[in-house]
């Protein structure tokens, strides 16, 4: 297990908010608009600190659509949008911690926005990311990684901290063609996609095989069925291409951290139960850590059911925000079988 402890003492709109305690299996609970999806996002930036990729990837999960400025001024826990009429801008401060491989991890990461590029004036918005990551009794180490609107990134630093794997799934990820190639294409070469498959005949046991299909320019997903024959995955339902996803994340995030917005999206609640205890029993065999949101009564019930051969495994953390910051209460599974036997709404 990768991620032990995660302790956000400011990022986007969450201040001092601490999880301990984590489990390979563990699942934030609460209202809208409490911080659960900034959780997610705050522990993929612990694992890969200085990768501008990881980066851009978190600034974009929200709206694609977003520059890449503009999507990194909105990591940083600033109330105003990014306006430079009256010169460059600086950010307050991200601080995110956690023990991050059985090691006290500690990153800090402020922002410069500017409309100047080696110098010079430009109509091409930039922001520099400065992060300062410490580890244990290691020296201290700073990175700078330089973002254009609509250009790739720059990035230069010394001594590198280990990166782990980390893959995210979004509500939006099974509607992504592309995402999906791209999930499907590397579990192709690394001879991995059988879990995709296995999921996939839990909705569906006439599904015979999962391949990445590139005609006349245009990449897609197709699906060898028993009685249907090759079809394009998108013919299917909702439930069918977001197990798809969550089997080929998963299989990306092999010995790292997956990461779930809403693990119940897109899933029915009949077939909820068995989807997850499936991808809880994969994600053991690939040694793989979950960190998942959920607003579902269902999908709490089944995080339980499919953790019963090894109690230890799932934890649970309720989040609210109040006036002075955000809070969160954590359980351990005997404790939340305890409370919904109760019959305790924990959403």
């Amino acid at each position: 297990m990768i991620l032990q402890d995660l302790t956000i003492t400011s990022f986007r709109g969450i201040t001092n908010a601490s999880l301990a305690a984590l489990s390979p299996v563990s699942v934030i609970f609460g209202a809208n608009n409490t911080g659960k999806s900034s959780i997610l996002e705050a522990a993929a930036l612990l694992l890969r600190p200085v990768d501008p990729s990881q980066w851009v990837q978190v600034a974009r999960q929200r709206d694609v659509d977003m520059t890449h400025a503009d999507g990194l001024w909105s990591l940083f826990p600033s109330r105003t949008p990014l306006q430079l009429e009256d010169g460059p801008k600086q950010t307050d401060i991200i601080q995110i911690s956690g023990i991050v491989g059985g090691v006290q991890r500690n990153l800090s990461a402020r922002g410069l926005a500017s409309m100047t590029w080696d110098s010079e004036e430009s109509e091409d918005l930039s922001l520099m990311v400065t992060t300062r990551c410490t580890e244990a009794d290691h020296k201290p180490t700073e990175h700078r990684m330089e973002f254009r609107s609509r250009r790739d990134s720059q990035a230069q630093w010394g001594s590198e901290p280990h990166l782990y794997r980390s893959f995210t799934v979004t509500p939006a990820t099974h509607r992504s063609t592309r995402n999906l190639v791209d999930h499907l294409s590397r579990a192709v070469d690394e001879g991995l996609k059988g879990l995709a498959v296995e999921l996939l005949q839990l909705f569906d046991s006439e599904i015979q095989g999962l391949d990445v299909s590139a005609s006349r320019g245009r990449d897609g997903v197709r699906v060898t069925h028993a009685k249907r024959g090759v079809v394009d995955l998108a013919s299917f339902g909702d439930g069918m291409r977001r197990s798809a996803a969550l089997a080929l994340a998963l299989v990306r995030a092999h010995g790292g951290l997956l990461l779930i917005d809403e693990i119940e999206a897109g899933i029915h609640p009949s077939i909820l139960p068995d989807v997850l205890k499936r991808l809880i029993q994969a994600a053991r065999e690939a040694d793989v850590q979950i960190l998942a949101t959920t607003h579902s009564l269902e999908a709490i019930d089944a995080l339980i059911a499919a953790t019963n051969v090894e109690p230890d495994s799932l934890s649970a953390f309720y989040v609210e925000r109040g006036s002075s910051g955000s809070s969160v209460r954590g359980y351990d599974r005997g404790r939340l079988v305890e409370l919904r036997e109760a019959g305790l709404d924990l959403r």
